[in-house]
Parts: C-alpha cells; structure tokens; sequence
C-alpha cells in the first residue's frame, strides 16, 4: 500500500506540474504556435479541467478560476497519499484536516491576491493614475466585483469613494484572512485529535 501511495503521489505531482504549465501558456498569445508537445499538454488536462469549468461561481468576470479548484482537488488528493506512504494509514479527522488546510490554502491565496491588487489600486488612486491604462482597466476588472460585494452588503444605502470602498474591503479581507488563520489552524488540530 506504501508503494503505490508513493506512485500515485508521484503521478498527481506530475500531472500538477502539466497543468500549472497548461495555465502558463494560456496566458500568451499564439500558443497554438507551440505544437505538438502544446497538443499533447493540452489533450492531457483539458477533459479533467473542463469538469471544473462546468461550475459558473469559479467564473469571476473575465478571470477563470476553476484551474484553481482542479489543482486544490489533486493537493488533497496528493496530501491524502502522501501521508499513507508515510504511515501506512490514515483516519478520517486527518483527511478532514487535510481538506481544510487545502481549502483554506487556496482561499488564502486569492484573498492576499485581492489585498495586494487593492493596495496597488489604492496607491494609484492616491497618485491619480491614469484610469484608462490597461493594467489599471484589468485591476478594476478583477477587483469591481469584490468591492461591490462589500459596498452592497455593508453600506447600501451609503455613498463611498474609491479610496474609502478600496480601504474598507482591503481592510476587511486583511481582517477576514488573520481570522481565518487562528480558526483553520485550530479547527486542523482538532480534527487531527480525533480517534477515527
């Protein structure tokens, strides 16, 4: 069993590495130019993400969040084998941790993501930067929904600047993502203590 736990975990590491590399090139222009290993990378680890892209709520706007969600599954599943290659077994309250530090893992990624696109935003409203430029368009992109989010649940029926919506969600999130360390950590731990 400890053997194949490591072949496994092996084949998932591999295969991540696939995608991240899928991803990467999706971001350049004429990557079809890239031929036959870009079709092979391609057949490879598009029917698995495709599953994934099924699920409207990891479409934010533009951006595609669902490679995330495929790549957070194969951590579990890779955390998961990993820790049966080294124990030779595993109990259900340490796959629960395993789930939750992955899960958390991932949202605390997008979450700093989000903190440093606002602070960058935030400097560039200071600074009266030009709004029209394309890397200004593409953080306001990103950030807009987020931003409404919070003015609509908080302060509907409140005007707020850029500047003030831009501190209170950068600040909010900053509050959300100290919380949600202290309680992922010991939510982890409780579960790593019980008996099955």
């Amino acid at each position: 069993m400890v053997t194949i736990a490591k072949i496994l975990s092996g084949i998932l590491s591999i295969y991540m590495i696939l995608i991240f590399v899928r991803v990467l090139l999706t971001w350049f222009s004429g990557v079809s130019s890239y031929g036959k290993p870009y079709e092979i990378i391609r057949s490879l680890t598009d029917p698995y993400l495709n599953y994934f892209r099924r699920f409207r709520f990891l479409q934010v706007g533009t951006v595609d969040f669902s490679p995330i969600a495929g790549l957070l599954v194969l951590v579990i599943g890779m955390n998961i084998l990993n820790r049966l290659a080294m124990y030779g077994s595993i109990s259900l309250g340490i796959i629960l941790a395993i789930i939750l530090s992955a899960v958390w893992s991932a949202v605390s990624f997008l979450m700093t993501l989000f903190i440093v696109l606002i602070v960058i935003r935030f400097v560039a409203s200071l600074v009266s930067a030009n709004t029209v430029h394309p890397f200004i368009r593409t953080i306001d992109l990103l950030i807009t929904p987020l931003l409404n989010w919070i003015h609509n649940t908080f302060f509907k029926r409140r005007f707020l600047t850029l500047q003030t919506g831009l501190a209170i969600t950068g600040a909010s999130l900053l509050v959300a993502s100290i919380a949600g360390n202290y309680i992922v950590f010991h939510l982890s731990r409780f579960f790593q203590s019980l008996p099955f």
